[in-house]
């Protein structure tokens, strides 16, 4: 974000923006620009003096110029506020927001003109608008601060309305029937209740909490609005409230009504978990940490509270804390299966991966018929390189068994025109379309799609806030579908219903995953590409969109889906635009080789770590450099010294630590290292991009392969090792080579931009024609079995 303020805190709305007050003019500068720039410094002196006629009368002087100046805008809104004109003062601030919505001072200075000005609501949607801009969490918090003491204010100025009241058999009666959970019957009473007894707050909560339950979140929000103005000050209701809300995306308003909620009631535990949730969701995770603890004070045995606070604390890197807690939970309920999974995610984040997977496999036991604890089972044993690959696929089979074939008798037939000279409907089914590591791979193929060939359609499962990049994801597709309410049944339906000819899975089996729905069959063509990495072990799931090297030819027996290769490569890639410039090779000045990785520790198993010794010991003085998240805690950190330290590397020798953006640590590498049997991902192509070389053991085509399938779109197969050998041999030798490794440096972005992994629109015609030949093949059976 560029910073164009005086001063790095959130300001009052009445302050000005003096962003171009030290501007240097360039020696090309326009007249026009050279006025402008002498214009706005003169408005701005006579702004700070008090000044203001004169001030808005230059600054005004500027947009006659340039309508869109930022700075002019924001600062003739400032000046509006600070002559209590507050509703006068927003169109200059949209204006200002609009020629730069990644400045979070215009953002505090339009939200802050609201309150002023009465209009509390309106600023919360403004400020969750700023959120989705990247408003900072600090800022937004003194926002949300000042629109909750309005709001309480209002509330205690408010007094409850109290009518006449149900006898006390139907209140005990729908309670009972809300604790059987009967809530269709729970329905027909709120309703009946609401409308013979419309001012008693009780027909409404009840209406409400089993709309919530049944699923259908948007008809609760009336009921809850009215039972709210009864009794303004009902913490139960604003805390449902809240929590309903935070499910739409509304987060800031949902904020606002859960602290009202503690507010009123500080030792009331639901309205302090639900403000973590909602904490969560606006990635403010000290925030929800505050929240989460607050629950626990209040009743420390609470398990769901423990199982949350620990997934927090992983999310944070601080997994002995994290630990602890999980491991606290299981002590209270030991047989709770998501405090058995989170355990074993959390030891598969700290690299105790045999012991992580004995904890999965407990989860399995435990309850064989949750998938989540199968998909994170198959995860950690993709990174076990002593696990058989056949052993590994059985995984994957099972799967199957539990969660694809009881659902083959509901597979109906398809009534999709088969003709595949038409324009096919293409749908995406994701978890997140947002700032996400699979990004920089899904965004070039959906905006260089051809919407004369393929129709689009999203299907978008979001667990996280929307973003800025949720927006752009949005004006890729024709159709786009929110399935957060959707059950696995319901999407499927909604899915057949929209038509669609190939319906593309892009999750795998991570996090917040749709498997469910592909098994239902809903479409004529389906496959798997981009996030997992390798099968998704449905073989409702017609097809693996893959290429020649990471699916070899013989290797078909690993798959549930066919593979289908793809002619060049396997994905695209768009750079962050942010990297910045490749570097000199950091070897030449500090006289030894630096190796590094991004990676996160559940790729560093014991063969990792040991190879790695072995390349230090092989290349005097070399130094190992590893930096993400996992890496962040001292704790943390010690654990990894000493695993090295016991293979005989001095601790001094390596760095660990987290830097976010990495670009500068990449740039301080002279080779970057892969993992086995499971290759980096993003990480890879990144450090190939800022003039990294690495070494890649090709092995099993489970997660094992991309890394040599990068190398060889690049045109670089000589850096594949098929052995553990090979690979230190190879990076050895790329070590004692300064020259031909500086030379390399400088001539792989280059080679990088002129290869089939940056031709984005080449790869859009490859996936398309893929698409089309895909369909093609069921129309040809559908001919053939007329």
């Amino acid at each position: 974000m560029t910073d164009t303020m005086t001063t790095e805190n959130p300001q009052p709305a009445g302050q000005m923006s003096a962003g171009q007050e030290d501007a240097q003019l360039e020696l090309a500068a326009s007249p026009v620009q050279m006025l402008m720039e002498r214009s706005m410094a003169l408005a701005i002196e006579c702004h700070r003096g008090g000044n203001y006629p004169q001030a808005e009368e230059l600054y005004r002087a500027v947009l006659s110029l340039d309508p869109g100046h930022a700075d002019a805008n924001h600062n003739l809104g400032a000046i509006a506020v600070e002559c209590g004109q507050f509703l006068a003062s927003v169109p200059f601030f949209q204006a200002a927001l609009q020629a730069n919505p990644k400045e979070r001072q215009y953002w505090v200075s339009l939200v802050d003109a609201l309150i002023q000005a009465g209009e509390a609501a309106l600023a919360g949607g403004v400020l969750e608008d700023a959120l989705r801009a990247g408003l900072a969490g600090d800022a937004a918090g003194e926002m949300v601060e000042r629109l909750v003491a309005v709001a309480m204010e209002r509330a205690r100025s408010a007094r409850p309305v109290f009518g006449r009241m149900p006898p006390k058999e139907q209140l005990a009666q729908i309670n009972r029937l809300f604790d059987e959970e009967q809530f269709e019957a729970v329905l027909r009473m709120g309703r009946k209740m609401t409308r013979q007894y419309p001012q008693c707050t009780m027909g409404w909560k009840s209406l409400s909490a089993a709309l919530m339950r049944v699923g259908q979140r948007d008809k609760a929000i009336e009921p809850m609005q009215r039972a709210l103005a009864l009794d303004p000050g009902d913490v139960d209701m604003l805390s449902n409230y809240g929590l309903a809300l935070s499910l739409r995306g509304d987060l800031v308003q949902a904020e606002i009504l859960l602290r009202q909620a503690v507010g009123h009631a500080p030792k009331f535990k639901q309205g302090w978990f639900n403000l973590g949730i909602v904490m969560r969701g606006q990635a403010r995770l000290q925030a929800a940490e505050q929240a989460y603890r607050s629950a626990l004070d209040i009743d420390g045995t609470d398990v769901g509270v423990l199982i949350n606070l620990s997934i927090l604390l992983g999310e944070m890197n601080r997994f002995a804390e994290a630990e602890q807690c999980t491991r606290r939970a299981i002590t209270i309920q030991p047989q709770h299966l998501q405090a058995r999974i989170s355990l074993g995610m959390l030891l598969k984040d700290q690299g105790r991966l045999t012991e992580a997977l004995e904890v999965l496999r407990d989860a399995i036991d435990l309850d064989p018929a949750d998938s989540s604890a199968h998909s994170s089972y198959l995860f950690v044993a993709n990174c076990i390189p002593e696990l058989d690959p056949l052993e590994r696929f059985a995984a994957y089979q099972r799967f199957n068994q539990h969660f694809g074939e009881p659902y083959r008798h509901v597979c109906r037939p398809h009534a999709n025109e088969p003709h595949a000279n038409r324009r096919l409907r293409v749908g995406y089914v994701a978890p997140v379309f947002r700032n996400h590591a699979c990004r920089q791979f899904l965004e070039p193929l959906l905006a260089n799609h051809s919407h004369d060939r393929v129709e689009l359609f999203a299907y978008s499962g979001l667990y996280e806030l929307e973003d800025e990049v949720t927006d752009r994801y949005r004006t890729y597709f024709d159709h786009w579908t929110d399935t957060r309410d959707l059950s696995d049944d319901q999407l499927a339906a909604r899915i057949r219903e929209d038509g669609i000819d190939v319906l593309v899975d892009i999750a795998g089996q991570t996090r917040g995953h749709r498997l469910g729905a592909f098994v239902r069959k809903p479409a004529p063509v389906s496959l798997h590409w981009l996030d997992s990495g390798y099968t998704t072990g449905l073989t409702a799931i017609d097809y693996y969109l893959t290429d020649e090297v990471i699916v070899p030819v013989g290797y078909e027996n690993l798959f549930s889906e066919t593979p289908w290769r793809l002619p060049r490569s396997s994905v695209v890639y768009r750079p962050n635009p942010e990297m910045g410039h490749v570097s000199e090779l950091p070897a030449l000045s500090r006289g030894h080789v630096t190796f590094g990785t991004l990676t996160r520790a559940v790729r560093l198993n014991q063969r990792v770590i040991q190879a790695w010794a072995k390349l230090l010991q092989r290349v005097p003085g070399s130094r190992l450099e590893i930096n993400s998240g996992n890496f962040s805690q001292p704790e943390v950190r010690e654990q990894w010294f000493q695993r090295f330290e016991a293979l005989g590397i001095e601790r001094d020798r390596i760095s660990m630590g987290f830097q976010s953006p990495p670009w500068d640590v990449l740039r301080g590498m002279d080779i970057a290292l892969d993992c086995f049997p499971q290759n980096s991902g993003t990480t890879l192509i990144e450090s190939l991009y800022m003039g990294l070389p690495f070494v890649s053991l090709a092995g099993t085509p489970s997660m094992g392969t991309l890394g040599a399938s990068l190398l060889t779109a690049v045109g670089y197969p000589q850096w594949i090792a098929r052995t553990e050998e090979e690979y230190v041999d190879k990076l050895v030798l790329l070590a004692s080579d300064l020259p031909r490794l500086a030379q390399i440096r400088a001539e792989l972005r280059p080679r990088i931009r002129d290869s089939a992994l940056m031709d984005e629109a080449g790869f859009a015609r490859d996936v398309e024609a893929a698409y089309e030949q895909m369909f093609q093949k069921w129309c040809d059976d559908q001919a053939r079995c007329a």
